[in-house]
């Protein structure tokens, strides 16, 4: 018997998001007990009546929660059936930089005045010498007692007073820049890389030296291409990851 997907479809979540969550709430409920098999791939598709790009989506989204694992020859297993204190960021467009922002705290430490040398110069994108305000700080998830990310945030000397009304840790920086000084964000690059995590960062993150984790560095551009922010993350492996989406837009040949 075909069962439909909750109306939590009419609100704009994409399909699998919805499916996933029913799979997790059924979990949850023990119709899919601890080290028992969820259902196949087509018998999903057939009982929710989405397509297998819908299931396999919703399944990776659970064994990110920490809730199953997949066996070769043997299915899709329930390993857990509590979700695993772990934060998914997911990204589709910029506005989901907004929704990390409403989901994690920030506490910073004072600014200081900083002058590039070479290396931190090409990170900047500068001149070597050239002055600029750093932070330092860690992200926390509310009702997480462990850090969710070491974070150091830059931003030129120019700038710097922004970073004065960082109180409640929810406002993003680029967004008191453009309140502070009128500037438009016009783009953000961001590059992720697997690091293993020195002394310093183990520490504030609560983890083991050498544990893996996720750097990640943001730059925040203005409308003339003026680099205005940049942020350097460091997350725990074990308690972040990082979902991306990308939609494809296809233009059939015109034909005469």
């Amino acid at each position: 018997m075909n069962q439909e997907l909750p109306s939590l479809l009419s609100g704009g979540q994409p399909r699998y998001l919805v499916l996933a969550q029913a799979l997790v709430d059924a979990i949850k409920s023990g119709r899919y007990p601890l080290n028992s098999l969820l259902p196949t791939e087509h018998e999903l598709c057939k009982q929710f009546n989405v397509s297998r790009h819908t299931v396999r989506e919703a399944i990776r989204r659970l064994n990110e929660l920490g809730l199953i694992s997949k066996q070769q020859g043997v299915g899709t297993r329930v390993k857990a059936t509590q979700v695993a204190s772990r934060y998914v960021q997911a990204s589709e467009g910029i506005s989901d930089l907004h929704q990390y922002v409403r989901d994690v705290r920030m506490e910073l430490n004072a600014a200081e005045e900083i002058c590039a040398d070479d290396e931190l110069a090409e990170l900047l994108e500068c001149k070597p010498g050239q002055a600029w305000i750093m932070a330092v700080g860690l992200r926390h998830r509310e009702g997480d007692s462990a850090p969710l990310a070491r974070t150091q945030v830059y931003v030129p000397r120019a700038y710097g007073a922004a970073l004065d009304g960082f109180g409640d840790g929810k406002t993003p920086i680029y967004e008191l820049l453009q309140r502070r000084f009128g500037l438009q964000m016009a783009e953000v690059r961001q590059t992720i890389s697997a690091v293993n995590l020195d002394a310093e960062a183990a520490k504030a993150l609560q983890v083991k030296t050498g544990s893996p984790g996720l750097h990640i560095v943001r730059k925040y551009y203005g409308s003339n291409d003026e680099l205005l922010e940049v942020a350097v993350n460091v997350h725990p492996g074990e308690r972040f990851s990082y979902s991306i989406a990308q939609r494809l837009i296809w233009q059939g040949s015109n034909s005469e």
